[in-house]
């Protein structure tokens, strides 16, 4: 899934998958270890899905280990969102971003 992720990021593809029993589709940025878990995490930009967030902020980090099905779409993601910050404070260490 790593792998898959890394392809996504660097050929700025949109991704879709499950996350806690949930469709989620975003646009992948940032792989790395997220803090405070240091566990493998994505922080990407929710453009369709589920969410139980009721707010504006559009960015989300999904630990991998609780994503499921994930697909590659053909639809190309955006090189830039308002918010992206390649230096991400909420990863330990970045292993991939835009």
């Amino acid at each position: 899934m790593q792998e898959t992720i890394i392809k996504a990021i660097k050929e700025r593809n949109v991704i879709s998958f499950y996350y806690k029993g949930h469709k989620r589709i975003v646009e992948p940025f940032t792989l790395g270890k997220s803090s405070p878990w240091n566990e493998l995490s994505l922080s990407a930009y929710r453009i369709g899905g589920y969410t139980s967030q009721v707010t504006y902020n559009k960015w989300r980090l999904y630990k991998l280990d609780k994503i499921s099905d994930l697909v590659i779409e053909p639809e190309k993601a955006e090189s830039y969102r308002m918010g992206y910050n390649s230096f991400d404070t909420r990863m330990n260490s970045i292993i991939c971003t835009v």
